[in-house]
């Protein structure tokens, strides 16, 4: 068991199932021993809509069973809701979700809320990321104080860092992480994104490392600074030995960060905003 003292924390994992890919719990919990991460961020895939691929669970079953995993390991994991704006979701479904508690020691060094945020894929889900229906389901995270992450895919128009930044404008409260800065690229869009926002003052966006070339992180952070940078794996999307994939990006950025602004891309950031270390009352 690895301590929850430990600094590491992973804002971007999942549960469930998707073919030709490992995402057993077993191997998740390994992998985060393995690479010194103490907390992960779940969200269950199989809310997704790939055919062939996941399980195509509407929301209420795909949060409950992720949020039985959190209640078996409620050391190791927190959970992201799943959401499905244009498929059947509601964003008052998800709501009830967030009164979710769990049972902690006192002093325990995690929030004891179930779910701390919430997750939109644009790209598995078949839908604008600025649709119109997305936005009750911002409306929910400002009135529980809970950030809202994007899939966001720089070759994929729904789910383009552009749109993204769009609605986040209809909500600057809220805050909105870019996962994967682009995915499989170019990241430019979603590190200008963020950049914007930040000059601007109209919304409150992030970005976020998985699978994000060590270049492209470094140039992000150049650009909108560490207080604007989360680490996070996609964990386990490479299956067992997952976090070796990412040994080049955390030399990279030990390398080039004071200890304090790695403490925040490896932490701290995501501490703040999902609100990781305090209890809080809605």
């Amino acid at each position: 068991m690895v301590s929850t003292t430990l600094a590491t924390i992973d804002c971007h994992a999942h549960v469930g199932e998707f073919i030709g890919y490992d995402l057993g719990e077993d191997t998740l919990l390994s992998e985060l021993d393995r690479g010194g991460v103490a907390l992960a961020l779940i969200s269950n895939i199989d809310g997704a809509a790939v055919p062939g691929k996941t399980r195509d669970l509407q929301e209420a079953a795909a949060n409950r069973a992720a949020a039985h995993a959190v209640r078996r390991h409620p050391d190791r994991l927190r959970g992201l809701l799943w959401a499905r704006p244009c498929s059947g979701g509601s964003a008052a479904c998800l709501a009830t979700f967030l009164e979710e508690r769990l049972r902690l020691p006192p002093g325990h060094p995690w929030t004891s809320r179930v779910f701390v945020g919430i997750k939109m894929h644009p790209e598995m889900n078949a839908f604008p990321a600025d649709d119109p229906r997305v936005d009750p389901y911002l409306e929910v995270a400002a009135e529980h104080g809970i950030p809202v992450v994007f899939h966001c895919d720089g070759s994929v128009e729904e789910a383009s860092a552009e749109r993204i930044h769009r609605l986040a404008r209809r909500h600057p409260d809220v805050p909105v992480v870019l996962y994967h800065m682009g995915f499989g690229g170019p990241h430019e869009p979603s590190i200008q994104a963020v950049e914007e926002a930040v000059a601007q003052g109209d919304a409150d966006l992030y970005l976020e490392t998985a699978q994000a070339p060590v270049e492209a992180v470094l140039e992000g952070l150049r650009r909108v600074g560490p207080e604007r940078v989360l680490f996070g794996t996609d964990a386990t999307y490479y299956g067992r030995g997952h976090y070796d994939h990412y040994r080049a990006l955390k030399a990279a950025l030990a390398g080039s960060l004071s200890e304090a602004d790695l403490a925040r891309v490896m932490s701290e950031n995501a501490r703040r905003l999902f609100r990781l270390s305090r209890e809080e009352r809605f």
